[in-house]
């Protein structure tokens, strides 16, 4: 006889086993490019089982990625682990474009990923706005040297970046809740004005 707790602890498996599969699979053809019989097939179920799981492939990629967060220990917001965190992506390529082409797609309020890449982007804001914060009341440190190509790199990857979070913090009458423009005007006199 198996008990709820057994149930659940295989439903806790079977869970776990569809998330590294459909990880598996969306970085391999994208988004897009995968299906959820292709998910099904590899996990050894029905497409229905699989949405009793994850409501729909929105909702599946929307777990996934955030289950990829959670593999790096610590605050999400922690700079040490940011840079972990991009320093790991650069070995998964397809992971990175995953996430990028997800996290745009995302800025539609009726996307199943947009409360999620809304509220990750709203966290590691905060978090690291903590940790910038803790690091300015430590004694000085040497800075990384700041060529005009890592400064143009870095206005331009803020910028990108910016647009996307932009795009995800209006809300339903359109207000934002970040100026793009004075966020990146106030980096680049924190970069240049040194």
């Amino acid at each position: 006889m198996t008990t709820a707790r057994g149930r659940y602890a295989k439903g806790e498996q079977r869970r776990a086993q569809i998330l590294a599969t459909a990880l598996e699979v969306f970085t391999e053809g994208g988004f897009h490019g995968s299906s959820t019989r292709e998910i099904a097939r590899r996990v050894g179920v029905t497409e229905p089982t699989l949405f009793h799981y994850f409501g729909s492939k929105q909702a599946l990629l929307a777990a996934v990625l955030a289950a990829r967060d959670e593999r790096t220990p610590g605050p999400a917001g922690d700079l040490g682990r940011l840079l972990e965190t991009v320093r790991d992506n650069a070995t998964e390529p397809d992971l990175v474009r995953l996430f990028a082409v997800t996290s745009a797609e995302a800025t539609d309020p009726g996307h199943a990923a947009h409360d999620w890449f809304t509220a990750r982007y709203a966290r590691l804001r905060s978090e690291l706005a903590a940790g910038i914060a803790e690091r300015a009341a430590a004694p000085e440190r040497a800075g990384a040297e700041l060529t005009p190509d890592r400064v143009a790199r870095l206005l331009v990857a803020a910028a990108d970046g910016l647009q996307i979070q932009w795009l995800l913090d209006r809300g339903p009458a359109g207000a934002a809740g970040i100026d793009m423009a004075d966020d990146l005007r106030a980096l680049a006199r924190a970069l240049l004005d040194r």
